[in-house]
C-alpha cells in the first residue's frame, strides 16, 4: 500500500521550524524548535490517512494491529480498570458517551451496562460489522466529519488521539460536544515516558505510519489551553499483559534476544499463565471544562 507524503506545520504552536530526531521505517521524526512539540514529517497526508484504517489495521503485521481480537479478555479488562479510572470524574446522571475509535466495541458495552447512551466512531469495515452485530451504534467516517449536533457527558479517545491529522481542530471540536460538567478521557503516547527514554528509538510507540504525534505532559497542557479545557487527572497509561502478550511484542519490536532471556525467566518461575497492568509509556488524562 503507497500513500503520498507531505509535510505539515507543527500541530500545537503551527510552526514549521523543527530539528531531525531519528529515521524510523523510512519516516522522519523531528522536534518542533519553538514547542518542542514531537511528530512525523514528512509524513502520510491528511487524503490518503484514513485509507489506513478501513481495511485490516486490527489484523495487519505492517502497521495497526496484530490479531487484535485474540487478547479480547485482556482489552476488556484494560476498559474496566481504564473506566473505573474515569468513573468518578464523570456526571451522576451519566447521559450520552462517545468513543472515538471504538474497535469492537468492548468500552462501549461497558459504559452501556452503567447506563450510558453509547455512541461510536469506526473505519474498520471488519470492526463496523461487528459493532452492527451487537448493536452498537456507530460513525463510518473521521471525525473531523462527524457532525457537532449532539453534546455528550463523556468522550474517550484511546489509542486516538496520537493518530488525528488535525490537532487544533479535533481538540476544538472535542470541546464544542462536551457537555456542560461533561469529560473527556484519552490515553495517548507520552514522549517523556520512562520507556521512551530507556528503548530510544526503538520504542514501540514509534509507529509513524498512524502515530503521526507524540504528546508530552507540557505539550498536550498547551495544545488544550486555547478551547477552555483543563487537566483533572493524570497518570501514567498502560494496560494488561500476559506472557505471551509481552513475548510476542518484545519480538516484534526487534527484542528477540530480551524476549527469549524474558520467557526462560518466565518459565523458571511458572509465570506462563499469570497477568498484569503494565506501563506502556502512555499517559492517561482526563479533561474537563474550565
Amino acid at each position: 500500500m503507497s500513500f503520498a507524503l507531505k509535510k505539515y506545520p507543527c500541530a500545537v504552536c503551527g510552526s514549521a521550524d523543527n530539528k531531525f530526531l531519528y529515521t524510523i521505517k523510512n519516516f522522519n521524526i523531528v522536534q518542533c524548535t519553538s514547542c518542542s512539540f514531537v511528530y512525523v514529517s514528512p509524513r502520510i497526508s491528511n487524503e490518503d490517512l484514513p485509507s489506513l484504517y478501513t481495511t485490516n489495521y486490527f489484523n495487519n503485521s505492517s502497521f495497526g494491529y496484530e490479531e487484535y481480537e485474540l487478547t479480547a479478555d485482556l482489552r476488556i479488562k484494560n476498559f474496566a480498570h481504564w473506566y473505573s479510572v474515569v468513573k468518578p470524574y464523570t456526571a451522576k446522571d451519566k447521559g450520552n458517551a462517545l468513543d472515538i475509535g471504538c474497535a469492537a466495541g468492548y468500552f462501549l458495552e461497558i459504559l452501556k451496562a452503567d447506563g450510558w447512551n453509547i455512541q461510536g466512531i469506526e473505519l474498520d469495515q471488519a470492526m463496523i460489522e461487528k459493532l452492527k452485530q451487537k448493536n452498537i451504534p456507530a460513525y463510518e467516517k473521521t471525525f473531523e466529519e462527524f457532525p457537532a449536533d449532539k453534546k455528550y457527558k463523556l468522550i474517550t479517545l484511546f489509542d486516538v488521539l496520537e493518530h488525528l491529522p488535525d490537532t487544533q481542530g479535533s481538540l476544538k471540536k472535542l470541546a464544542s460536544i462536551l457537555d456542560d460538567g461533561g469529560v473527556i478521557a484519552l490515553i495517548t503516547p507520552d514522549y517523556n515516558s520512562k520507556q521512551r527514554k530507556f528503548f530510544g528509538k526503538k520504542w514501540f510507540q514509534f509507529k509513524p505510519h498512524e502515530h503521526i504525534h507524540y504528546f508530552s505532559p507540557d505539550t498536550l497542557k498547551r495544545a488544550i489551553e486555547p478551547y477552555g479545557l483543563t487537566v483533572l487527572h493524570h497518570e501514567n497509561g498502560g494496560q494488561f499483559a500476559d506472557v505471551d502478550f509481552l513475548l510476542n511484542r518484545l519480538e516484534r519490536y526487534g527484542f528477540k534476544f530480551l524476549s527469549k532471556i524474558f520467557g526462560g525467566i518466565c518459565g523458571l518461575f511458572g509465570w506462563k499463565k499469570k497477568f498484569w497492568y503494565a506501563d506502556t509509556g502512555s499517559m492517561f488524562v482526563v479533561l474537563g471544562k474550565k
